[in-house]
């Protein structure tokens, strides 16, 4: 295809998920550009929380520790309902589940709004050297079976280009051009209401008083509004379910939300153009497909979830996750092309679960019952860390993170063991290549997996209790409920993918080399 830049990945989107897509596939070793219309990043929390579990993922790409420097570190985790925010509470909760999860993950919950997220992942991926291109919208593609071939616009001066792409990954949110290009239909409830919202600053300190707000739903001027620190000082979000409304029309609402009617709230732009009240459909939807020939969608584009419990921001990072290997083996000429089937066969299932878990969560943190069916929501850690890929059509099952033990299909266990010295943990091990971990007796498995990798010409790590891992809490037996002269083959991802059937035997050169050529589906 004639084009003026060809590249083996173009992303749609430069936002959580496509940036995430550009930072897991450039530290895989894939060039890829990003086209994003908006030139600043919106100056808007939206998402408010990094759950555990994705931040698991920015753990292995390198980024946990800079997640953490970008914490909000003045605002709090208390989510208050009222009438107003001056007036009396009529409830209280913790904004986070209660349980700690140090007992299964090596990550905490780390309160970062999404425009301090997006600005790391955008200095990220462009240290990477991820060619990002801001400013500049996809108008038009077309994709044969050798790739993509997209035209862009820049925004500002109006020049065309054409990019060639061997794929192209849409992350262009909920109301993703390229699916609906594509055709693409949404299953759920659909469309569940519109909001307006705004960032304003205002003095609101003698209304608030000591308490560390997270969140404040309020009845006023209409049951659903909240009103969330973007700062923990002087600047404020406000969201109210309406279609439209002017500025003047905002600067009443938030008098009546806040309770103060003579508030002078100062709006702020939140885009570079001068934009100050943005306007968004909240839905509740799940793409029927996740691909299209050469074209895969994620995030907000594949699923769209109300916003509770950081599930659809964090649904969308691990799309971005999951695809980026599987693109990569294949770029790399280490997976046949069929390994691509697995992106949608594996997420699509889970974000189907997911959004049901996000509107369960919706009707039990407001009321509002969408399903009403008085279905019990999964426990909270079940549901974002205990999926299980594999699954039947009905969705995924959902283990309580204490017993995942290596089942194949789950995210593989946690435990902390000392590697050269050092405490990691486990999920250290995973980091952009298969790894085969064996017990202390499983040195056959060992140089079986080492041998069928040269000869399958495939890329993987070989790590053995007893030998470059030290145990010192049984995490193999216990942890892995595996004996010592087993065996598990854990995928790029940190999800496994086989597990040994017991002692080695005279077949162990053929099983390890079935379960290498199963996971990059080339010929063993």
């Amino acid at each position: 295809m004639s084009a003026d830049e060809t590249v083996p990945v173009l992303v749609v989107g430069g936002g959580l998920t496509g940036l995430s897509a550009a930072v897991f596939l450039r530290r895989l070793g894939v060039p890829v550009t990003v086209v994003e219309r908006h030139r600043g990043i919106l100056v808007h929390p939206r998402a408010r929380t990094v759950n555990p579990r994705t931040q698991e993922l920015f753990r292995q790409a390198g980024l946990a520790a800079d997640v953490l420097d970008r914490r909000n570190v003045n605002t709090g985790a208390l989510m208050i309902t009222a009438e107003t925010l001056a007036g009396p509470e009529r409830g209280r909760l913790g904004g986070e589940p209660a349980e700690d999860p140090a007992e299964f993950s090596p990550c905490p919950w780390v309160p970062v709004d999404q425009d301090r997220l997006e600005a790391l992942l955008r200095e990220r991926a462009a240290g990477l050297s991820a060619r990002l291109c801001l400013g500049t919208a996809l108008t038009s593609f077309e994709q044969d079976a050798g790739g993509v071939r997209a035209l862009v616009v820049d925004q500002d001066t109006g020049a065309e280009r054409t990019v060639a792409a061997e794929y192209l990954i849409a992350a262009d949110g909920a109301d993703s051009p390229v699916r609906e290009r594509l055709g693409i239909p949404g299953e759920g409830p659909g469309t569940l209401g519109d909001t307006v919202t705004l960032a304003f600053e205002a003095d609101l300190s003698r209304h608030v008083g000591d308490r560390r707000i997270a969140v404040c739903h309020v009845d006023r001027p209409v049951p659903g509004t909240v009103i969330v620190p973007h700062d923990g000082a002087g600047r404020w979000v406000f969201s109210v379910p309406v279609t439209r409304v002017d500025v003047a029309e905002a600067a009443d609402m938030i008098r009546k939300a806040v309770g103060d009617p003579n508030l002078e709230p100062r709006i702020v732009p939140q885009l570079q153009d001068g934009t100050r009240l943005l306007h968004y459909r909240i839905g509740a939807v799940v793409a029927e497909r996740f691909r299209d020939g050469r074209v895969f969608l994620a995030g907000d584009a594949a699923h769209a979830m109300p916003p509770v419990g950081a599930l659809g921001s964090g649904t969308g990072i691990q799309d971005a996750h999951n695809l980026a290997w599987k693109l990569a083996a294949v770029l790399n000429g280490h997976a046949g092309p069929g390994i691509l089937d697995g992106y949608e066969a594996e997420r699509r299932p889970v974000a189907a679960f997911t959004l049901r878990q996000a509107l369960l969560q919706m009707r039990d943190r407001t009321g509002r019952d969408v399903l009403g069916t008085g279905e019990v929501a999964a426990p909270y850690y079940a549901a974002v860390f205990g999926y299980r890929y594999g699954g039947d059509a009905a969705g995924p099952e959902a283990f309580p993170p204490e017993r995942l033990t290596g089942q194949v299909g789950t995210r593989a266990p946690h435990a902390w063991i000392r590697r050269d010295g050092r405490r990691i943990s486990t999920l250290d091990l995973y980091r952009g290549r298969p790894v085969l971990v064996a017990g202390p007796e499983g040195g056959v498995w060992s140089a079986s997996a080492r041998t069928a990798a040269d000869r399958l010409g495939v890329p993987l790590d070989v790590r053995r209790f007893g030998d470059d891992l030290h145990d010192p809490g049984d995490v193999w037996g216990e942890g892995h409920q595996m004996p010592p002269d087993g065996a598990v083959l854990v995928r790029p991802d940190g999800f496994v993918s086989w597990r040994s059937p017991g002692r080695p035997t005279a077949e162990a050169a053929d099983l390890a080399a079935g379960a290498l050529a199963d996971l990059f589906h080339v010929g063993s």
